[in-house]
Formats: C-alpha cells, sequence, structure tokens
C-alpha cells in the first residue's frame, strides 16, 4: 500500500514538472513577429485621423524595437491630439492581437520609438518607450 501511495505522488510530482515546464516554454515565444505585424497592420487607424499625411513603421528584432513614423500637421493636430491618436492606435493594435489586450503589457517587452516624418530636423524623435516600461515620454519640442 505505501509503495502504492510512493508511486502515485511520485506520477503526480512528474506530471505537474511537465505542465510547468510546458507553460514555461509557452511563455519564453518570441512575440516579437506577432506584436510587429499588429502595430504595423493597425497603422490604418492613424492614417484615417485628419491632419495626418503620411505615417510608416519599422521594426529591429536585434534591438527589440518598433518605430512609428509619423508626419502630420502641426496647425491641425495638438500635442495633446497626438498623444490621443497614438494612444488609440496602440490599444486598437493590442485588441487584435493574441498576446494581451492592452497594449502597455504586449509593448512591455519591447521598445517603441515614434518619431516625426518630414522636416524634423531639430527633434526627430517624439517619444519613447523603453523595454520594460509601460510608459510613453513624450519629448515635444
Amino acid at each position: 500500500m505505501q509503495r502504492t501511495l510512493y508511486l502515485f505522488v511520485l506520477v503526480i510530482m512528474i506530471t505537474s514538472v511537465t505542465i510547468i515546464a510546458g507553460c514555461q516554454g509557452e511563455s519564453n515565444k518570441d512575440t516579437f513577429p506577432e506584436v510587429g505585424q499588429r502595430l504595423s497592420e493597425s497603422i490604418k487607424q492613424i492614417d484615417k485621423q485628419p491632419g495626418i499625411v503620411l505615417t510608416g513603421f519599422a521594426a529591429d528584432p536585434k534591438e527589440k524595437l518598433y518605430k512609428v513614423g509619423i508626419e502630420y500637421n502641426q496647425s491641425q493636430i495638438s500635442s495633446e491630439q497626438l498623444k490621443q491618436i497614438v494612444t488609440d492606435y496602440l490599444s486598437y493594435a493590442a485588441s487584435n492581437s493574441s498576446t494581451s489586450n492592452n497594449w502597455e503589457d504586449m509593448l512591455k517587452p519591447y521598445q517603441l520609438r515614434i518619431e516625426k516624418l518630414g522636416d524634423a530636423k531639430k527633434t526627430p524623435v517624439i517619444a519613447e518607450k523603453d523595454i520594460g516600461s509601460t510608459e510613453i515620454n513624450w519629448l515635444f519640442e
């Protein structure tokens, strides 16, 4: 009887370790390509906004960096409106993602850089988010 109990406990432990190892392997899956695809496909959300002239998207997997380029008419879009446009875009991208429905969680393992396209000689970077952070640092002139 004691040997049967010992074998039962051993089987439960092996099963538990196998399940835990499988779940951890799933969480280590590289989601960079999927998140990049969601961001790239969702950029059309920005294009639809009045005052947006041009948008672009790029990704650098080595740096775990996503770049979003935006050219906009500053006489039609204020800094606060631009923040809202970018936040809405990120939320839309996350809503279509299987990794997370929250853009902060979706982008936490990655860098994000919002760059000004067009005449961006002074400050081409509008905003940045570092790896591990959930906040966007806005760098307006």
